[in-house]
């Protein structure tokens, strides 16, 4: 049997480690590091991973690691997009100017920039890891970079936070400095509420807290039959599956983390979350590329080809993940019974093998 008209492919992959994966093909995502949380999960990860091996070899060749957090003053109620834009302005003319140029000649720097809301309304700062070459102690930058930061922030109009506001912390273990380096990258996965150097101050709500805030009333459930096969229930009530972390002195209703959330996907867009300097950028994109060479799903096994209908019917009714699961657990067979696919939509396309003396292998 052959769908006519466009299809979906999943290709069902033997893990090297037991079992099956299924990988989908031919998807195109929106690539958002800041508002989605597919891509923003994937994006993170696979930078996350490659900072942390530079970090690591950095460090085993004598470089030291410093974390410093910058950030403006702010009050509840100022928009997003203005302190947003304050931090980012300043940024830039702090590391345009001379004097800075000179203090980080010879240094490394990767910044990345993190967005919380709490009581005092959008909190925007750089998380800033330094690189000090061999036989530089990471503290002599400490105190001229924070009279930079001030002197950047003012010049740009605005307020500068107080002395008290500015972090400067310097790992001393090779642990602690991979930890400094992925959260870099990993500030919306990995919560800055867990220990070690990356620990600043007490967080308010990150984006994806506002977001589950915002949807607790479209949340969905698991739940299973009288037979035990599982199935997707919407909540007629308000609830939410994982309530988010509490923040102490403010409250969110649900509404306000909608008007909140719609206000931080439109003062984020367009604009960068990460960046480095030129020779650690350079060694960044080399250990991308290394990774996905690395990249290992296993032996193609199958390929199912689902309708494109289909597809967007599981995708607007929440049974697409679910469907991805019992791929990998069952077979397209179960999958499609337990989502309710009926066998014109989806086909199995099986892999034929070239003989060992032969190089290749075709899909019949």
């Amino acid at each position: 049997m052959s769908l006519g008209g466009k299809a979906l492919s999943v290709g069902i992959y033997a893990d090297p480690e037991g079992g099956v994966r299924a990988r989908v093909a031919g998807l195109l995502t929106c690539g958002s590091v800041w508002a989605c949380p597919v891509c923003a999960t994937t994006a993170a990860d696979e930078r996350s991973e490659a900072l942390a091996r530079v970090v690591a070899r950095r460090w085993s060749k004598g470089w030291r690691v410093a974390h410093a957090v910058l950030t403006v003053r702010h009050t509840r109620g100022e928009p997003l997009a203005d302190v947003l834009g304050a931090l980012t302005t300043a940024w830039r003319h702090l590391v345009s100017h001379r004097r800075v140029k000179k203090l980080l000649r010879g240094w490394d720097w990767h910044r990345g920039v993190e967005i919380t809301y709490g009581k005092n309304g959008w909190h925007p700062h750089i998380h800033l890891l330094l690189l000090s070459p061999p036989g530089v102690d990471p503290y002599l930058l400490e105190e001229p970079l924070w009279e930079a930061w001030e002197a950047a922030v003012r010049a740009v109009g605005w307020a500068p936070s107080s002395r008290g506001g500015y972090v400067y912390q310097v790992p001393s273990s090779e642990e602690d400095v991979v930890e400094v380096a992925r959260y870099q990258e990993k500030w919306g996965i990995v919560r800055e509420g867990a220990s070690g150097p990356k620990k600043a101050g007490e967080a308010g709500l990150s984006p994806w807290e506002l977001l589950e805030l915002a949807a607790q009333e479209v949340v969905l459930r698991y739940e299973e039959d009288e037979v035990g096969v599982p199935g997707i229930v919407r909540l007629d009530t308000p609830g939410v599956l994982r309530p988010p972390r509490p923040a102490r002195g403010f409250a969110v209703s649900p509404d306000v983390a909608q008007t909140l959330w719609v206000e931080y996907v439109e003062a984020t867009k367009g604009r960068k979350r990460t960046g480095a300097s030129r020779a650690l950028a350079r060694e960044l994109r080399q250990e991308l590329e290394a990774l996905q060479a690395e990249w290992n799903p296993g032996e193609l096994q199958a390929v199912v080809r689902l309708d494109i209908r289909a597809y967007m019917w599981l995708l607007r009714t929440a049974r697409l993940a679910y469907w991805l699961h019992w791929l990998e657990v069952a077979g397209p067979e179960v999958a499609a019974e337990l989502v309710g696919l009926v066998p014109d939509e989806w086909t199995v396309l099986m892999v034929q093998r070239a003989p060992p003396e032969e190089e290749g292998s075709l899909l019949s």
